[in-house]
């Protein structure tokens, strides 16, 4: 008797960011990137193609990479994954491309939802948005009735007022021993943040968890989680930048005609400046 081998499922990724800002930075298509990749790995499949952009618009149809990445799937008998439901903006569109894909659709958000799953995902979350207009609206006019002047003060350098609060916060969070813990972790765990794979956080978890560390609200810190802390305390500790081939900027940047050894050595170039630059500050 012979045995059918095996094969994997093939996804098609289509990546958004709204703003030419976070396009620029290349930190949100990062973070959806992190996200598609693991669940692919966790359904045992393999990322055919990748689509991504940056799009504001109304309409559907003007996200060309979308109707790329829908068309690829179609063709390769793929599925088309999205990090999250949020990429679209009500139920509505998101029935409309589930509808067009025939159901061969997975959000990482919300895995193996059918169509009565998502409808009621976004009815919930549309409705929850209405409530807090609603409850704002009504906590800025009883503010108002009181005597407060709503609004930002005439004059008001919101730029030096952003950078205070963002400094602050920075300062908070890298101030907070479990934080300091999971960053100390999981530099050992991926040998001086080189080696940024899945077991090599679960490492870290498991050995988080040993040492009795929790997140900052409290949870038990699972893979998923050390990852996500990981990302989010990179603008906290990691002033220097971290080389990764398979980075949004990285890719960028070969599309303009770098070559890999050209691009490790703006990393290092980089880097000694900023130790540079924080020799003279504590000097």
């Amino acid at each position: 008797m012979k045995l059918k081998q095996m094969t994997k499922k093939k996804f098609v990724s289509w990546r958004r960011v709204s703003t030419e800002k976070q396009n620029a930075s290349g930190l949100g298509l990062e973070a959806q990137k992190n996200i598609i990749d693991h669940f692919v790995e966790s359904e045992n499949g393999v990322l055919i193609a990748d689509f991504c952009e940056c799009y504001t618009g109304k309409d559907l149809e003007g996200c060309t990479e979308l109707q790329k990445a829908m068309r690829m799937c179609k063709e390769n008998s793929a599925t088309l994954i999205i990090a999250k439901t949020d990429r679209f903006r009500n139920v509505i569109e998101a029935l409309t491309i589930y509808e067009k894909m025939g159901g061969n659709i997975y959000f990482c958000d919300l895995p193996h939802s059918d169509k009565f799953t998502l409808t009621l995902f976004f009815a919930l979350a549309e409705r929850e948005a209405l409530l807090v207009s609603i409850r704002t609206k009504q906590a800025l006019a009883a503010k108002k009735a009181q005597g407060h002047k709503l609004g930002r003060p005439k004059k008001c350098k919101t730029d030096e007022a952003t950078t205070a609060s963002v400094s602050k916060r920075k300062k908070e969070a890298a101030e907070k021993p479990c934080n300091k813990a999971i960053w100390s972790v999981v530099k050992k765990c991926t040998d001086n943040f080189t080696k940024l794979t899945t077991p090599n956080f679960a490492d870290a978890a498991i050995m988080l968890q040993q040492m009795g560390i929790f997140s900052s609200t409290g949870q038990v810190l699972t893979k998923e989680r050390v990852r996500s802390a990981y990302y989010n305390l990179r603008k906290v500790y990691g002033e220097e930048l971290y080389f990764r081939r398979d980075s949004a900027d990285y890719r960028l940047l070969l599309e303009q005609g770098y070559t890999d050894a050209e691009i490790r050595k703006m990393y290092r170039d980089k880097n000694k400046e900023i130790r540079n630059n924080n020799k003279e500050k504590e000097a």
